[in-house]
């Protein structure tokens, strides 16, 4: 997702009034938004110690603005299914909804992952799938932003696995303090629009968030949800709020999906406002910085070319700038595994580069080149080192530098220390959906399937192709770029790189296509967890060739 900051005053019923900062979607693509058309969301962040600074927490500012009793910490989520329409209440409980069985998710942060502390946590005893148990001791969470089931890669792909061997399981998920059961009745939803539209599929996707389970509407469209906080008076008429947990209530219209309850009473009313601090585990944004088992920031290799990453869950996105070739920068995209690097395994890491200059410059044939990197971040002593696999995609001859081919090469990055030059910026660059050869599906002898279209960005520059590529492991996201000006180039080859990832391994294909046959031939490029002393063996590299499907 791309987004912008902006201000605005909110004004809520009753003629409330209230100044806000807000983010601006400018682009939201990508598999986790194939179903998803909106139009605004209200972040619920679990604490005002976890709200983004560029964005206000609506609930606290209508507490500071004294919309909002401070003893009333309630934010309430309902659905009409008749009416298909949701509510949210702030600041009020319907007690004549908060009845009968149910269950108490008392907050607990979810750290595995840094930047994602704000979700409203708690731990699952266990995770199961038609009476077996495929996961305990993980955490859960429900987050009214969502709606199918998402987190740990491996878990969900063992679940949807499940759901295809034995046909309609139940999902059972038992906590401290009671259970939740959904049968296939309730996971398995008809498609309305998107891609997938009048297909009937089950709702579990891979998120890249290791040892997590989380989920949205699926579950709220069948209970009375209270979020609970503890609110701390900071100074006159100025709170802040720390998570206490959810309250799920099962629907009396609706399916009984709370089969077990051992959770206290919920007792409505007042709540007492503390004057002492509360202290939560502090907030850890994606790092730029040795040591913190991720590939964002800044890195540098032996040519001086710098690389700028962002990740968000697994999927990492950035800025290359190149001393070598074309200078310019380009967009990076990719995946790195969730597992962050030790001593003894490394971190996996896959990319792909277009070398189309995003910025303005002069063309030259590498513009209608891709590269794909492969490798892994390893612990050398105290230091990060991201060793990568590089096949460079030259569609094209460039006279006085390469003829037409694929070029191997190994790359060493490092954490640069003080810098003396620019670093590169994000890309923020909006995309569209456009004709291009590349899309459609496409299948390899082997039975393997990608399923891919293009996107533009709105300068014409960059080609971005996202899409799934489908083997005997199941079905992946896959994210790239790919030449949309070879034929207005002249050229017979398209060059193309794209990555993905799986619960073990991540794997880069690069390659091109055909332009005249319509044959897509690729390299992969495919790395697990190795010793550091092994770094030699961590990059195995086999070939597919596709026709259309």
């Amino acid at each position: 997702m791309q987004v912008e900051t902006g201000t605005d005053v909110l004004k809520a019923p009753n003629d409330v009034v209230v100044p806000m900062n807000f983010f601006l979607a400018a682009d939201y693509s990508g598999d986790q938004f194939r179903q998803l058309d909106w139009d605004a969301g209200i972040g619920l962040p679990s604490s005002s110690a976890y709200s983004e600074s560029r964005s206000s927490f609506l609930f606290q500012e209508l507490m500071n603005n004294g919309h909002i009793d401070p003893k009333q910490p309630y934010v309430a989520f309902d659905w009409n299914p008749d009416k298909q329409s949701g509510t949210c209440t702030m600041g009020s409980v319907d007690q004549s909804k908060a009845q009968g069985p149910h269950l108490f998710l008392p907050w607990a942060a979810y750290t595995k992952i840094p930047g994602v502390e704000y979700i409203w946590a708690t731990s699952l005893s266990s995770y199961s799938v038609g009476g077996e148990v495929l996961a305990t001791d993980i955490s859960f969470a429900l987050d009214s932003g969502s709606s199918q089931f998402k987190g740990d890669d491996t878990l969900m792909r063992q679940t949807l696995a499940r759901i295809a061997h034995k046909g309609h399981p139940d999902v059972v998920m038992k906590f401290a303090g009671g259970e939740i059961t959904l049968g296939p009745e309730l996971y398995n939803v008809h498609i309305e629009e998107g891609p997938q539209k009048g297909q009937t599929i089950p709702q579990f996707a891979p998120l890249g968030l290791s040892d997590l389970v989380l989920v949205g509407s699926l579950v709220m469209e069948h209970c009375y949800t209270v979020h609970e906080y503890q609110v701390v008076q900071c100074g006159a008429g100025t709170y802040s709020l720390a998570p206490v947990g959810i309250w799920l209530f099962n629907r009396p219209d609706g399916p009984k999906i709370i089969t077990h309850s051992s959770s206290p009473p919920f007792i409505a009313g007042p709540r007492s406002v503390s004057t002492n601090r509360v202290v939560l585990p502090a907030t850890t944004r994606t790092p730029s910085t040795p040591g913190f088992g991720s590939v964002a920031g800044l890195w540098t290799n032996e040519y001086g070319s710098l690389m700028s990453l962002v990740v968000e869950g697994n999927k990492v996105s950035g800025v290359y700038q190149s001393s070598t070739g074309s200078t310019g920068q380009y967009e990076v995209s990719g995946y790195q595994l969730g597992t962050a690097a030790t001593a003894t395994l490394g971190q996996p890491v896959a990319l792909a580069i277009d070398w189309h200059s995003v910025g303005k410059g002069t063309a030259d044939p590498s513009w209608n080149w891709s590269s794909s990197l492969c490798g892994q971040i390893s612990l050398q002593g105290q230091e990060e080192v991201l060793t990568l696999s590089h096949l460079l995609v030259a569609s094209s001859d460039f006279a006085g530098l390469a003829t037409q081919g694929t070029y191997v090469d190994k790359l060493v990055y490092r954490r640069p220390g003080r810098m003396q030059r620019a670093v590169p910026q994000g890309v923020a660059a909006i995309a569209s959906r456009v004709d291009n050869p590349l899309t459609g599906t496409w299948i390899a002898p082997d039975g393997t399937g990608l399923n891919l279209w293009v996107e533009a960005t709105k300068e014409g520059r960059v080609g971005r192709v996202q899409g799934f590529l489908i083997n005997a492991e199941g079905q992946t996201q896959v994210v790239g770029f790919t030449d949309i000006k070879a034929m207005a180039s002249g050229l017979v080859l398209q060059s193309l790189a794209l990555s993905t990832a799986r619960s073990s391994n991540v794997q880069s294909l690069c390659g091109t296509l055909q332009l005249q046959d319509q044959t897509l031939a690729l390299e992969v490029m495919t790395s697990a967890q190795t010793a550091p002393g092994q770094t030699y063996v961590q990059t195995r590299l086999t070939a597919l060739v596709f026709k259309r499907g």
